[in-house]
């Protein structure tokens, strides 16, 4: 178990604009209608998060793909849990169930501190942020089945965002709880990315999209269901899909 904590990148917009950066590529999805966009710089490994946010939405669970819908696909990607109250984002294997509870089942792969910024507004709605290195939990595992976090030219999303989240954590780091009252949902496979190629000028901060004749209109929407009752402990099969830990 990763119980190592990381430092979420609050200068990635900066970085972005630097020469050592400019040949970068970055793929960005456009989730519009949702209000959620991300961006994932393939070569350093950063990956980049924006979406509305009214207030009422302390939390989420966040699970991404290069293509297909992630949801159901159990030890190939990473689900990250954001709590606003704390400012911190933690990442655990996903066990490909439908449910918020891959903490309860997964391996802790790492926390991020001090996550979240302030993006602006759309429409008279607040937007928030955040971006992160998630290069060591790319290379958590030596399966091939095992993505973490990235995207490509298509973008897959499962992301709930959830209101009057309570997390509690462990001394190293892990959830112990995650409570909430409702939650919304953005559910999609194979939404088409822009790729931007040696971009010096894309600041994420302030324009998010860089270059909006690369985006294609997503069909998404947000809905709600039901927040989660008690759910049994379901064991993930990690030693049988040949999951082992690089050293």
């Amino acid at each position: 178990m990763m119980n190592k904590s990381f430092a979420a990148i609050t200068a990635f917009a900066a970085t972005m604009m630097t020469a050592s950066v400019a040949q970068a590529t970055v793929f960005q999805t456009d989730y519009h209608a949702a209000g959620v966009w991300q961006n994932y710089d393939s070569t350093n490994e950063v990956f980049t998060f924006k979406y509305t946010d009214d207030g009422s939405n302390d939390g989420f669970w966040l699970v991404v793909s290069d293509g297909e819908n992630p949801k159901n696909n159990a030890n190939e990607y990473a689900v990250l849990y954001g709590d606003r109250n704390t400012n911190r984002i933690t990442a655990y294997t996903y066990d490909g169930e439908n449910n918020a509870n891959s903490f309860q089942n997964g391996q802790l792969l790492g926390t991020f501190e001090n996550a979240f910024t302030d993006a602006g507004d759309r429409n008279g709605l607040p937007l928030t942020m955040f971006s992160i290195d998630v290069a060591e939990i790319n290379a958590a595992f030596d399966a091939p089945e095992w993505d973490g976090v990235q995207t490509a030219e298509q973008g897959g999303i499962w992301f709930h965002k959830s209101e009057n989240s309570n997390f509690s954590y462990g001394a190293d780091g892990s959830i112990l709880d995650y409570a909430f009252s409702d939650a919304s949902f953005l559910d999609e496979a194979n939404t088409p990315a822009g790729s931007i190629n040696n971009s010096p000028n894309c600041d994420v901060s302030t324009n998010f999209r860089c270059n909006p004749t690369q985006f294609a209109a997503a069909t998404g929407a947000e809905g709600s269901v039901p927040a989660p009752g008690g759910l049994a402990l379901i064991l993930m099969g990690l030693a049988g899909m040949g999951f082992r830990r690089k050293g």
